[in-house]
């Protein structure tokens, strides 16, 4: 219910937001205030100034593409099929389904970082694997194929990821332990693994560390590309070396001793 609160809020927030640009513009023009008065260039201003207006009203960066869009499709929507619009809207729903209320867009992994992840299972002696927030698998697939015996796992909300997750990890379903479960992150129970791995946002990463805490065995590990976990240091930093500069941050939230 809380998901579906959050869901409304935000698209509140983009109705005044269009709205109050809107009745500007309109103000504006009548007034002869605006030097250009061209469809293109209210269009471009509606877009422009809707979007700073959702950021002043705390709305979450992944909707600007709609505070954009919108104005367009309204405008030149004969431009293009009617189906095609809704096709896209619906693509991108399913993209993108979990991306406001969990504050988390769609990150993936690259193949530097499944090697820096096959070198930390190698080394920690890993029998058990879990990516929080899988998106297409690619991580579990890069892991299964060079470490059989490793028992992947993963949970993803966004529809239509899942399902190419689904797809892409069906033909090692024939080996043990390859698994991806439509779930959100906070049903997963941690405790299974021994290495916990997530690319998320900064947003959730504090709650999300607490549940590792809670969770995760002594010696289990906790790994995250790119987001920190604010005021806790990781044990070490891995360095991927690609050419975004990620790096992992590799905790062990089981050791109670871990300073917060």
């Amino acid at each position: 219910m809380a998901r579906w609160r959050k869901q409304i809020r935000n698209w509140l927030k983009v109705a005044l937001s269009q709205g109050v640009v809107l009745v500007c513009l309109i103000a504006a023009a009548r007034g002869s205030i605006l030097p250009d008065t061209s469809p293109m260039t209210l269009v471009a201003a509606q877009a422009i100034g809707a979007t700073l207006m959702g950021l002043l009203l705390g709305l979450p960066r992944f909707w600007i593409p709609l505070q954009i869009l919108l104005p367009l499709g309204l405008v030149y929507g004969d431009a293009a099929p009617a189906w095609l619009y809704l096709a896209g809207f619906a693509a991108i729903a399913l993209l993108f389904w979990n991306a406001p209320s969990e504050q988390v867009p769609l990150y993936l992994s690259n193949r530097a970082t499944c090697e820096a992840l096959g070198s930390l299972v190698e080394e920690t002696g890993a029998k058990t694997f879990i990516d929080l927030g899988c998106g297409t698998g690619s991580v579990m697939a890069a892991l299964k194929r060079k470490h059989p015996a490793l028992a992947v796992a993963g949970v993803e909300t966004a529809p239509l990821v899942f399902a190419v997750a689904w797809l892409r990890l069906l033909p090692l379903r024939g080996s043990s332990g390859a698994s991806v479960a439509y779930r959100s992150l906070w049903k997963e129970d941690l405790g299974r693994y021994d290495i916990v791995y997530c690319f998320l946002s900064p947003a959730p990463m504090a709650r999300l560390y607490a549940k590792a805490r809670a969770e995760m065995r002594p010696g289990a590990v906790f790994v995250s590309n790119s987001f920190a976990v604010p005021d806790i240091t990781p044990e070490r930093m891995i360095e991927i070396g690609d050419g975004r500069q990620s790096r992992l941050y590799v905790y062990r939230p089981g050791e109670k001793n871990n300073s917060s």
